[in-house]
C-alpha cells in the first residue's frame, strides 16, 4: 500500500515538467497592431454667404471608420457634438449661417469611435483643428478695382461706416456711409498709385467694444480679411493700410487706433 501512494505524487511532479517545458516552447504573445485614424478640418478659414440653410463646416477622416464617430467640438466656446456616419471619409458640424457678418471659431476637443474594436483608435491632428467660418456674401471679383466689404457686430445697435483715403488721412477717395449691417466700396485702377487708408468709422455704437470685419477682393480676385476689435467712441479708425502699384494692392493690417 506504501508503494501505491507514491504513484499519485509522482505523476503530478512529471505533469509539472511538462507543463513548464510546454510555456517554454511557446511563442510569445504579440499586441495587435492599432490602427489609428486621424480627423482634421479641411479649411483654416472659409467664407460663406449667408443663407437660411445651415452650414456644415467640412471634417476629414484619413480612413473610413467601422462605426459611428462622435466629435466633440466648441463654437465660439461653447460645446456642441457632431456624429461621423460609419463609412464615411467625410463629415460636416452644422452652422447657423443666416445673418451677415457673423463670425464663428470652431476648434475639435475630442473624437471617440462608438462601439469600436479594441484595434481602432481616432486622434485630432493639431495642426487642422480650428477653422475659422466667415459669414459674408462676398461681391465677384471686379479686374477695375479693389473692393472691399465692411460688417461689424450687433448692427441694430451699432452703426459703422466704411472710408478709402489718401494718406495721411486727409480727403475721401470712396465712402460707404449707409444704414445697413453692410456696407461697400469699390477702389479704381485709375486712382493714381500711392499710400492710402482703409478706415472704419463709428458713426454710433451702444457697445463699448465692436468687433469689425473687412473682406477685401482684389482685381485677380484674391480674398483677403482682416477682423478688428475696435473700443467705441472715437471717429476714424486705422485699420488697413493699402499701397496701390497698377492693379496691385499690398493690404497691411495696423493697430486700430483713432487718427483723429
Amino acid at each position: 500500500m506504501k508503494n501505491i501512494k507514491l504513484i499519485p505524487l509522482f505523476l503530478i511532479a512529471l505533469s509539472l515538467i511538462v507543463s513548464s517545458c510546454a510555456i517554454d516552447d511557446d511563442d510569445p504573445i504579440v499586441g495587435e497592431t492599432i490602427i489609428t485614424k486621424t480627423v482634421s478640418f479641411a479649411d483654416e478659414e472659409v467664407i460663406v454667404p449667408a443663407s437660411s440653410t445651415p452650414y456644415n463646416a467640412a471634417v476629414l477622416v484619413s480612413e473610413a471608420f467601422g462605426t459611428n464617430a462622435l466629435i466633440e467640438y466648441t463654437v465660439n466656446g461653447v460645446s456642441a457634438g457632431a456624429t461621423i456616419p460609419y463609412g464615411n471619409v467625410t463629415g460636416g458640424l452644422p452652422l447657423d449661417v443666416s445673418e451677415e457678418g457673423l463670425i464663428y471659431e470652431v476648434t475639435m476637443t475630442d473624437i471617440s469611435v462608438l462601439e469600436k474594436p479594441d484595434n481602432v483608435d481616432a486622434v485630432i491632428d493639431q495642426s487642422r483643428k480650428t477653422v475659422k467660418v466667415i459669414v459674408l456674401t462676398v461681391p465677384d471679383a471686379d479686374p477695375n478695382a479693389l473692393q472691399v466689404v465692411m460688417t461689424w457686430d450687433n448692427p441694430t445697435q451699432n452703426d459703422w461706416d466704411l472710408w478709402i483715403t489718401d494718406s495721411p488721412p486727409t480727403v475721401g477717395i470712396v465712402a460707404s456711409q449707409s444704414v445697413t449691417p453692410l456696407e461697400q466700396v469699390s477702389f479704381s485702377n485709375f486712382n493714381p498709385d500711392g499710400s492710402y487708408h482703409i478706415l472704419p468709422r463709428d458713426w454710433f455704437s451702444a457697445d463699448a467694444v465692436v468687433n469689425v470685419l473687412m473682406v477685401a477682393v482684389h482685381p485677380d480676385g484674391t480674398v483677403e480679411t482682416f477682423t478688428e476689435a475696435i473700443t467705441s467712441g472715437g471717429d476714424f479708425y486705422y485699420m488697413v493700410d493699402m499701397e496701390k502699384v497698377g492693379t496691385n494692392y499690398m493690404l497691411t493690417q495696423v493697430p486700430a487706433t483713432p487718427v483723429f
